[in-house]
């Protein structure tokens, strides 16, 4: 059952999207790169949507894009509600560790204030 109008249908299911980031690159190291995905994101997440984050076949992240694409995304949405909406998938122990990196420096920014 689809609404119109202002008001959004709450019983609807969340819709689910993957986003592969294997499509970009085995490897993912610059910042505006990281910008154009998290643009995207933002927009899944701003829509109440699932996202998913699909690291099967990727070898590297660096931190500028980690920080860029998932740290920053702590500048609009608070930690639990981003941890609610998204998951990470197949990501290796470097890309896992290199993301939490990255996000904890934005935890602790954000503190320090």
């Amino acid at each position: 059952m689809r609404t119109f109008g202002k008001f959004e249908n709450l019983l609807e299911p969340k819709m689910t999207h993957t986003i592969l980031f294997n499509s970009f690159a085995s490897n993912l190291g610059t910042r505006v790169l990281g910008q154009e995905i998290r643009v995207q994101i933002e927009q899944l997440l701003e829509s109440n949507d699932f996202v998913i984050f699909d690291f099967k076949g990727v070898d590297f992240v660096s931190h500028s894009f980690s920080d860029e694409c998932f740290g920053k995304l702590l500048l609009k949405f608070p930690f639990p509600e981003l941890k609610s909406k998204s998951t990470f998938v197949n990501a290796s122990e470097l890309v896992k560790k290199t993301i939490a990196l990255a996000i904890n420096d934005r935890l602790k920014a954000s503190l320090a204030y």
